[in-house]
């Protein structure tokens, strides 16, 4: 496979150290924890989200058996009327060419966003950068690409029903390898709750990646999921059992091809 010749990417090393850093503080970026502060002053580090997620991937390629991924976001400066809200997260896929359990790719996601409160909404102008690796592999080029663009996140609390709703819009600013012009996705997340400390919860997320032709000769490509499972609430963290499936653009960082597959697994996620 011939080099691309795309501009270089963000030091790896940098990037992976930024990463790791700020898994420790800090899931994905939602409306959650994103009340007004009561104070009018600025404030600093006033509240995070992690995610850890694992599951089985029902897929008949023995690349893709497990996928794992650990990230958070840390509200840096909360400035009243928005915020300013930094993200890192880090995913693995795990399937059994060379071992029972081999590692095969490792993709980081960067994001630093700039809020604006509107009641129970939040719009945010973000930049939004991927990498993608080989585990155990031979690969010397870059795999990764910067966009920048808006988002916009919707709460609403109806008696015993939590319902999250997002929608994004990215261009590529930078792109190495990759064909991606700009994304447009949305997600609605919705839990109900059964009991005090256990609940229903569902989600669909779906996401369309503009490409350049001229690259793979491909218009555009499609993906999302649709997922559902029990959510068990304790005093410090919140487990989440499901099923999925999921469509994923471009599973395999060198095939521009997109695989569908079936998805059972956990999540711990920190409380709202």
């Amino acid at each position: 496979m011939s080099t691309p010749a795309d501009e270089p990417s963000t030091p790896w090393l940098v990037m992976r150290v930024l990463c790791l850093a700020s898994l420790c503080l800090a899931s994905p970026l939602s409306a959650q924890n994103g009340d007004p502060s009561d104070d009018a002053s600025v404030r600093v580090f006033t509240g995070y989200r992690f995610h850890l997620n694992a599951v089985a991937l029902l897929d008949d390629d023995e690349r893709f058996n497990w996928d794992a991924d650990y990230g958070g976001d840390i509200d840096v400066v909360d400035f009243g009327v928005g915020r300013f809200i930094f993200l890192a997260n880090f995913e693995a896929i795990l399937g059994e060419q060379f071992r029972r359990f081999d590692v095969n790719q490792g993709n980081y996601i960067l994001d630093g966003t700039v809020t604006y409160r509107l009641g129970s909404t939040e719009i945010g102008g973000t930049f939004h950068h991927i990498s993608r690796h080989l585990s155990d592999r031979r690969k010397r080029f870059p795999i990764d690409w910067n966009m920048v663009g808006m988002q916009v996140w919707h709460r609403v609390d109806i008696d015993k029903v939590h319902l999250d709703l997002g929608a994004r819009a990215y261009g590529t600013t930078k792109r190495s390898f990759v064909d991606y012009t700009g994304e447009f996705g949305g997600y609605a997340r919705l839990r109900y709750r059964l009991k005090e400390r256990i609940a229903l919860v569902a989600a669909v997320d779906a996401v369309h990646m503009r490409t350049a032709t001229s690259v793979a000769g491909r218009s555009g490509i499609n993906g999302g999921s649709i997922e559902g499972g029990l959510r068990f609430d304790r005093d410090a963290v919140a487990f989440e059992v499901f099923v999925a499936v999921e469509r994923r653009v471009d599973a395999a960082p060198l095939e521009r091809l997109p695989r569908t597959w079936g998805m059972a697994g956990f999540r711990l996620l920190s409380q709202n």
